[in-house]
């Protein structure tokens, strides 16, 4: 009798049944869809980051990185993306030039030297530094000689300097001048400086009336400014250029903003996370995007 029920009723528990089985199929492949829809949209964020960066991303493997947004010369040394309609650029010229009545003053930045570390590493060479320009204008007013510029170059050190201390207290700082040979910028072009004919090329930051900054430039010898050594003419020295405060503010943030990459942190450190990032990854999907 027992079976005999068990037949009748069971068409009509199937029917209560097999929706259910259905509904609970149906949304598991729905959640499943979903579930591959946001991790390929992870992934593809992941990627567009990585390209994002400025930094050749040359240890990042190939799989992280989709062919439209990645171009590599060299196996991995220089990364393109969309800029205009093409590749982006390979080189930028970052500068900041605050115009005086009698001088300009320019800011540009000279970007730290990398070398090899190991078989597939990358290490600073030589730190990077701000150069400060004092560009006089001309004697006719028109516009000003960039052929006559002083320039000035601060290293990371120096800025830090000039962060902590100005505007409030005044900062001096002097380089040795090796001659016309010499471009501040670290090149001595195997000049020497022999003993009684010691010149220093002079910067002195200072505040001025109300909230401006008084940047000024100048050779000396023997403590004397403007000075006529061995036959050097430095007849637009001293240099001077008042920096109202706003503009000053735009120097310091453009100061403490530089200092990571003039020595190499945040480019050895995007390179550094990106390469864990990727090994991250690749160990816990143990696949290929």
């Amino acid at each position: 009798f027992f079976f005999m029920i068990l037949i009748i009723c069971s068409p009509f528990w199937c029917q209560q049944s097999a929706p259910k089985n259905i509904t609970a199929m149906l949304s598991s492949k729905l959640l499943s869809r979903q579930v591959r829809t946001i991790a390929s949209r992870a992934t593809t964020s992941f990627s567009s980051t990585l390209t994002r960066s400025p930094v050749a991303l040359f240890l990042t493997p190939r799989r992280l990185l989709s062919p439209e947004k990645l171009s590599l010369v060299s196996d991995r040394y220089v990364a393109f993306r969309a800029f205009s309609g093409g590749p982006m650029p390979l080189r930028a010229f970052p500068q900041y030039t605050i115009f005086g009545t009698t001088t300009a003053l320019s800011v540009r930045s000279i970007l730290p030297q990398f070398k090899r570390a190991g078989s597939d590493g990358v290490s600073v060479e030589r730190r990077g530094k701000l150069v400060l320009e004092f560009v006089p204008r001309a004697q006719t007013g028109a516009g000003f000689l960039w052929k006559e510029k002083t320039p000035f170059s601060l290293s990371v050190e120096e800025i830090g300097l000039c962060i902590s201390q100005l505007p409030g207290n005044s900062v001096e700082l002097s380089h040795a001048y090796y001659g016309a040979e010499s471009d501040d910028e670290g090149s001595r072009s195997g000049v020497t400086q022999t003993s009684g004919d010691s010149i220093e090329k002079v910067l002195t930051i200072q505040q001025a009336e109300g909230s401006s900054v008084k940047f000024t430039v100048d050779y000396m010898k023997n403590g004397v400014g403007g000075e006529d050594p061995s036959g050097i003419v430095f007849s637009r020295t001293p240099l001077e250029v008042m920096v109202q405060a706003g503009e000053f503010e735009v120097l310091k943030s453009i100061f403490q903003t530089s200092i990571p990459y003039l020595i190499g942190w945040n480019t050895t450190m995007d390179i550094a996370s990106a390469n864990a990032i990727s090994r991250g990854v690749e160990r816990s999907s143990g696949g290929y995007y």
